[in-house]
C-alpha cells in the first residue's frame, strides 16, 4: 500500500478510531471499511488505526499474519483464525483427519479459537503443530464453536473452543505445509507491531500529540513495511525485526505516559492489556539471537557477511 496515503488519511481524520466497546462493533467497522485485503501490511495498519483498544490491535495484526501465511484468506471479508491448540490432558481428544472410503473427515477438539463469536473461516491443523492445515468455514456441517468466559487478557475479544464432528474435507480445503507454522511464528509479532504503530499514530493525531509521538509512529510504520517486504521466515528478517520491536516498545512507553494525562479512558483500556506491547518481544529476541549466530558465519540468505 502507499503508506503516505494512509498517513494522510489519519491526519485528515478520514481514517480514525471507531467507538467499539464490543467485538461486534469492531467486526462491523472492519467489514464496512473493507479492511481485509491481499496486502497484509495494509490490513494491519488500517485495522490498527481503526482500533480504540488493544484487543482490536491484536485482531488487526493477527488477521494480517493469516493473510501473509494464507493469501486466499484475503478473499474473506470477515475474520479468520488459526486453530491449532489442543488439550494436553486427554480430557478433550485432539483432532484427527480420517480417511473414510473416498472422503476425508475431521474429528476432535481444538481448545483455543480467537474471536470465536465472529470468526468466519477456520484454518485448522490436522494435529497440533502438524500440517496439513484445513480451511473450514464456520458454517460447514459438523463445526461447533463455543465461547468461553472472558479471559483476563484481551477480555473484549471472544475466545473459545471448536469441536469437529466428521467434517468432510475436500482436496481444495487442504493447505499449508511445514513452513506455514514457521512463517506464522516469525510474522505474527511483526504485524501486531504494525497495527500498534498505526494505533499510536491514529490516537496521537486525534489528541494533538507532539512530533516525537507522531513522527515516531510514522517512522515505525516505514521501518516495518520495508522489513516485511522481505521473504519470511529468514534470519535476515529476524535480525531486522528486533529493531522494529525495540522502536515500537520505546514508542509505546512514550505514548502510555502521554495518554495517561491526555485521555484517561484510553489509558485505562491500554493498561488492562499492555502486555501486548511486550508479549512477543522475548520470542523475537530469541529468533534474532539465533539469526545473529547465522550472520556471524556469513550465511544469511546465502550471502557473505560483507553483503548482508
Amino acid at each position: 500500500m502507499d503508506l503516505s496515503e494512509l498517513v494522510e488519511q489519519i491526519r485528515t481524520g478520514a481514517l480514525a478510531p471507531v467507538d467499539a466497546p464490543a467485538e461486534s462493533d469492531f467486526y462491523a467497522a472492519w467489514q464496512q471499511r473493507e479492511v481485509s485485503s491481499p496486502d497484509p501490511f495494509r490490513t494491519a495498519a488500517t485495522g490498527g488505526a481503526l482500533a480504540d483498544r488493544l484487543a482490536w490491535v491484536f485482531i488487526a495484526g493477527y488477521q494480517a499474519t493469516l493473510i501473509r501465511c494464507f493469501p486466499t484468506v484475503s478473499a474473506t471479508s470477515g475474520w479468520c483464525a488459526l486453530v491449532n491448540t489442543e488439550e494436553r490432558t486427554g480430557s478433550l481428544p485432539g483432532t484427527s483427519l480420517i480417511t473414510e472410503g473416498d472422503s476425508k473427515r475431521l474429528y476432535g477438539w481444538k481448545t483455543w479459537v480467537a474471536a470465536v463469536d465472529h470468526v468466519d473461516l477456520l484454518m485448522v491443523s490436522a494435529r497440533h503443530n502438524e500440517p496439513p492445515i484445513l480451511a473450514i468455514p464456520r458454517s460447514q456441517e459438523g463445526v461447533h464453536l463455543t465461547s468461553g468466559a472472558p479471559k483476563a487478557y484481551l477480555a473484549e475479544m471472544s475466545q473459545g473452543q471448536a469441536r469437529f464432528d466428521g467434517v468432510q474435507i475436500t482436496d481444495g480445503q487442504i493447505v499449508g505445509d511445514d513452513e506455514t507454522f514457521r512463517a506464522f511464528r516469525a510474522s505474527e509479532g511483526a504485524y501486531v507491531r504494525v497495527a500498534l504503530n498505526a494505533f499510536i499514530l491514529s490516537h496521537a493525531s486525534r489528541l494533538g500529540a507532539d512530533a516525537t509521538l507522531i513522527g515516531g509512529a510514522i517512522a515505525g510504520l516505514f521501518e516495518a513495511q520495508g522489513v516485511l517486504e522481505q521473504p519470511l521466515p529468514s534470519p535476515l528478517v529476524s535480525l531486522a525485526l528486533i529493531g522494529v520491536d525495540s522502536q515500537t516498545t520505546w514508542l509505546a512507553s512514550e505514548f502510555e505516559a502521554f495518554i495517561r494525562e491526555r485521555d484517561p479512558g484510553l489509558w485505562a483500556r491500554w493498561n488492562g492489556d499492555s502486555r501486548l506491547v511486550h508479549g512477543a518481544s522475548s520470542s523475537m529476541a530469541s529468533r534474532a539471537e539465533a539469526a545473529l549466530a547465522v550472520w556471524r558465519t556469513g550465511a544469511l540468505s546465502g550471502t557473505s557477511r560483507a553483503h548482508s
